[in-house]
Order: structure tokens, then sequence, then C-alpha cells
């Protein structure tokens, strides 16, 4: 089943339905002037990003292979098994908990929009290096601004503690990404 999944980012095809979803029950639910629609509003927009990365099969992950890492075609470093386990465990799974732990303490909210700004971050600077389109540029750079407001909306609308949650959030956004790049970007780590 999860090769299946894997193979050819298939579970993408789920990403922009879980997106309208996501988006529906958010709208429907919480009111943009609360805090927590802030918090949460980059649930659905990472997964309109992840359509744009992964739906059309090949995508970010060829690009990686081939453009970034320079891999002749056929070549990977970064595959299908591994795009699966990152985008499902580090964004499906991580955002549903950090969204439920949102209702606990906003500052789960603002780790969400943290984790969202390094990503889109990346992605825009992929752009001005090589001067092209990337795979998750279009959505990365109307998230980037959405984040931002988000992130300054929940730190003077309702986010306590707000020193200490910027600098976890922000640790901890630093090191999940350092690791990742390390996965996709490491040519001896051929999985």
């Amino acid at each position: 089943m999860i090769m299946r999944l894997a193979y050819q980012q298939n579970w993408a095809k789920a990403a922009p339905w879980l997106g309208i979803l996501t988006a529906f029950l958010l709208l429907l639910k919480i009111p943009m002037s609360n805090p927590l629609f802030w918090g949460l509003v980059n649930i659905p927009l990472y997964l309109f990003h992840q359509t744009e990365e992964h739906y059309i099969p090949g995508g970010f992950k060829d690009y990686m292979n081939q453009v970034v890492n320079q891999l002749p075609p056929g070549q990977e470093i970064l595959t299908d098994r591994k795009v699966f386990w990152i985008n499902i465990l580090l964004v499906w799974v991580a955002f549903l908990l950090f969204g439920l732990l949102s209702f606990l303490n906003l500052g789960f909210g603002l780790l969400i929009i943290i984790f969202s700004l390094i990503n889109c971050t990346t992605h825009i600077v992929e752009w001005f290096r090589r001067r092209r389109w990337n795979p998750g540029l279009i959505m990365a750079s109307l998230q980037f601004l959405l984040s931002l407001y988000a992130a300054y909306f929940i730190t003077f609308h309702g986010l306590s503690n707000a020193v200490f949650w910027w600098i976890t959030t922000l640790l901890f956004s630093i090191l999940v990404h350092a690791l990742l790049f390390r996965l996709v970007l490491s040519k001896t780590s051929r999985s």
C-alpha cells in the first residue's frame, strides 16, 4: 500500500482535495478575527503547496535530483519513497498534531507558521539562485506573505510567552529543515 502511494507521488492526488476540505472547515468554523484561524491557516496552504510540488509525477523530486543534485535522468538521491515519508510525516502528521495542540496553546500554531515560512524561504531563495521556477514556488510566494501576517497577528493577538515560542519554534524549524536538507541533498544517501 505504501509503495503504491509513494510511487510517482500518488499520495499527492489527495493534497488538493484535503486542502479544499481543510480550507472550507477552517473558514466555516473559525472566524478570521480569531488568532487560532491564523495559527491554522498554513494547513490548507501547505496542502496546496504540496499540490504544486508533487501532483504532477516527478515534479519536486525530479527538480531536486536533476537540477539541484545535477544527476542524469534515472539516477536519484531523492526517491518516491523519501518524498512520501517526508511529506506524510513532516507535514500531514506533524501539522495535524500541532494543529490539534494549537487549540491548547497557540504557540503550536506559531510552530506551523514558522516551519512554513522557512520552507517558503527555501523556494524563494532557490528562485533567486537559479532564476527559474521550482515546483512549489508560486504557492510558497503566496504562503510566505500570508504566513508573515499570520505570525504578526497571533504574536500580538493571543500568543502568550511570545519570546519563548519564537525562539523554540525557530530553533525547531531550523533543525528539522537542516535534517531534511541533509537527507534530500546528500549525494551519499541512496535509498
